[in-house]
């Protein structure tokens, strides 16, 4: 048994903390530890920064939480925040157990060391940045212990795994932590960090198809969004070229911050892979009840290689050699890592959900394409059905993200899919609800988007009268299904959230 790293006395602790704070000294964010470019997360989480609730930015490893935190950072000492009273904290860096206890000690020593006061006295606010607070065993109890005494400190944490900490018990009062989630970038993210250029008019493009959205949605009549759509296709057509380059490569690449910038496909291959691996070595195996980390790599290397499919906990049970009860928990770990994500059958009654398979998807089309085809950020993909599956993984991660931005109180995890009873039923990609009402998405990625090939959605129509059907093409761009849905090329949808 390892023995226990003994707590540094306040002067070794200072200056560790200096190390980790060196606006204390400098009086600003040094250049080097920001990157120019910000994500449209960084916007909403500042909005809170003044706010008495605590805020948690999930998402996973590497995704570029740390950098926001940092960026937060900069925003603050530039409001003419204290730098004295800006603490950024990583008990592992710190060389000391990352426990509760020492957690608490540690902010004790920071009040006591650098501002001279008791943290328990604090004369203004403090605003604590926990980097990885899931590694810290407890932290959501020592957020709550200053809560509970109306210390004046504002908790801002990032944590890698959703375990504990969108589930904790002993925390901030109810309603007194707000969860953000930080995905890979989107493909409009992807086209502003390559072609900044570009930017202001795709951000203006996708507004207006939401507005088109919203507004077929109401009416029940697919003209406004099919309009809308065709009017930004107008917009964007000087940088056509531009958004179709870079869909090939984001449909390859993914939105990782750094394999995105990687220019050989070994070195994407080897930086991806290594997140692949520290995610479920070291995020999704910390669960208490994965037992065989070997069995969770094989399960998630399973997943990608079939992703998207509908999967049962009893044929993955059989597949692997795992009993159902550690299939479950061993899904549960993955998806709290952010490394993939279930979706569940659309019916209206919850039990009849319940009762189907989940489909599965690996959140990030470049770690999916990274297993099945480790050297695939160099090749033009040119099998139909390839193409399809990653169309559809990044199809689903962005009806997720518009669906949030639309309807954040009522979006579940993931889209719903569903399909026709009997032998060769037809079957609706994604399912999403508006108004309480559902849109069915399906993503026919071809040149050419032909009536038989919108069966799913006809179907899914006749059964549930939606106020209106997308079909997502490769190119094709109009009306179909008799006015009822609205076929859009891929590059426009994503460009939507």
């Amino acid at each position: 048994m390892l023995a226990k790293m003994s707590f540094p006395d306040d002067e070794t602790l200072a200056e560790k903390m200096a190390l980790m704070n060196p606006w204390w000294a400098a009086g600003y964010v040094p250049a080097g530890m920001l990157k120019k470019f910000r994500r449209r997360d960084h916007a909403t989480l500042a909005r809170h920064m003044d706010g008495p609730d605590a805020l948690a930015l999930l998402g996973a490893r590497r995704v570029g939480k740390a950098t926001m935190l940092r960026q937060l950072a900069a925003d603050l000492v530039e409001s003419g925040t204290d730098t004295q009273r800006l603490l950024f904290l990583s008990l592992e860096a710190l060389g000391i157990d990352p426990n509760a206890e020492n957690l608490r000690r540690a902010l004790e020593a920071y009040a006591r060391n650098v501002l001279g006061e008791s943290v328990y006295g604090l004369r203004k606010r403090v605003y604590a940045i926990l980097d990885e607070a899931h590694l810290i065993k407890g932290w959501q109890a020592v957020v709550g212990h200053f809560y509970d005494r109306a210390c004046p400190v504002k908790f801002v944490v990032s944590a890698s795994s959703a375990a504990g900490t969108l589930h904790g018990t002993s925390g901030p009062p109810a309603g007194r932590m707000r969860h953000q989630t930080l995905f890979a970038a989107s493909f409009a993210e992807f086209l502003a960090f390559k072609s900044p250029g570009i930017a202001d008019a795709v951000g203006r493009a996708g507004s207006a198809m939401r507005s088109g959205l919203i507004a077929s949605a109401g009416e029940r009549d697919a003209l406004p969004f099919c309009e809308s759509a065709g009017r930004a296709a107008l917009c964007l057509a000087m940088h056509r070229d531009t958004i179709t380059a870079g869909l090939a490569e984001y449909m390859r690449r993914g939105g990782y911050p750094m394999p995105a910038a990687c220019d050989s496909p070994a070195k994407w291959s080897e930086e991806i892979g290594m997140y692949i691996d520290l995610s479920l070595h070291k995020d999704a195996a910390r669960s208490s009840r994965v037992r065989n980390s070997a069995l969770l790599g094989l399960m998630f290397r399973d997943f990608a290689q079939r992703s998207p499919c509908v999967i049962n906990a009893a044929g993955t049970s059989r597949e692997i050699g795992l009993g159902r009860d550690a299939v479950v928990a061993y899904c549960d770990a993955l998806e709290r890592a952010f490394l993939v994500s279930f979706a569940e059958f659309y019916a209206p009654r919850s039990p009849t959900r319940r009762r189907r398979g989940k489909k599965v998807y690996v959140n990030d089309v470049g770690i999916r394409n990274a297993v099945v085809s480790p050297l695939a950020s160099g090749v033009l993909v040119t099998d139909h059905a390839e193409a399809g599956r990653m169309a559809e993984t990044v199809a689903a991660d962005h009806t997720r993200r518009l669906w949030h931005t639309l309807e954040p109180a009522s979006a579940p995890a993931m889209p719903y899919y569903w399909h026709s009873r009997g032998r060769g039923g037809a079957e609706v990609d994604l399912v999403m609800t508006l108004r309480q009402r559902p849109i069915p998405v399906g993503i026919r990625y071809r040149q050419r988007v032909d009536e038989s090939d919108l069966e799913g959605l006809s179907r899914f129509s006749a059964k549930f009268d939606p106020p209106l059907s997308i079909a997502v093409s490769r190119n094709d761009l109009r009306l179909a299904m008799d006015g009822t849905a609205a076929v859009v090329p891929l590059w426009l949808y994503l460009l939507m959230c």
